[in-house]
């Protein structure tokens, strides 16, 4: 199957290549960005290429999608957005998602999502689609409510990062 690309307004959702290293080590190395994330503050440009490689090699799995979000505008990409832990058997997947903080309140995730989700619907066949964020994540949670995500509750000590467990709220949403 080939990558698909998804636009919006503002953005054209792609395949990640290694051509956007920079873009991603310039967000992926703010401790604000990697606060909720599962992942250590990245040291370097090694780091970007490698999570690059993750995504496109669970791509090429049959796991998951997970896109650059490109601004029309000038080439940057300032995010990535997609789907990780899909069970094709049970029609559901996870998904997950982060933004350079230039380009926070203003929209862009919610205008990512929005197409992610149909394509998840529509192409992927999900029934379901989860999302698990910190609880101290109100942005997140803010983002995942504007879309029609409904909280179903609070995992206690449900992932182990960073040397720690943490809580994680379920969010759900439902192809209906």
């Amino acid at each position: 199957m080939k990558f698909p690309i998804l636009e919006t307004e503002r953005l054209i959702l792609r395949q990640l290549t290694l051509d956007d290293t920079q873009d991603l080590f310039e967000y992926f190395s703010l401790e604000e960005v990697m606060e909720y994330y599962d992942l250590e503050t990245f040291k370097s440009l090694e780091d970007a290429q490698q999570i690059i490689q993750h995504f496109n090699s669970e791509f090429e799995k049959g796991k998951g999608f997970r896109w650059a979000l490109q601004l029309k505008s000038d080439g940057k990409v300032i995010g990535t957005c997609g789907y990780h832990n899909w069970y094709k058997e049970h029609f559901k997947a996870e998904i997950g998602y982060e933004l350079n903080p230039l380009f926070w309140r203003q929209a862009y995730m919610k205008e990512a999502i929005l197409p992610i989700l149909t394509f998840g619907f529509e192409s992927m066949r999900l029934h379901r689609v989860d999302a698990f964020i910190d609880p101290a994540n109100t942005s997140s949670e803010k983002l995942l409510t504007s879309i029609n995500f409904q909280e179903e509750g609070t995992l206690r000590d449900y992932f182990f990062e960073k040397g720690k467990f943490v809580d994680a709220k379920i969010f759900g949403l439902i192809n209906r």
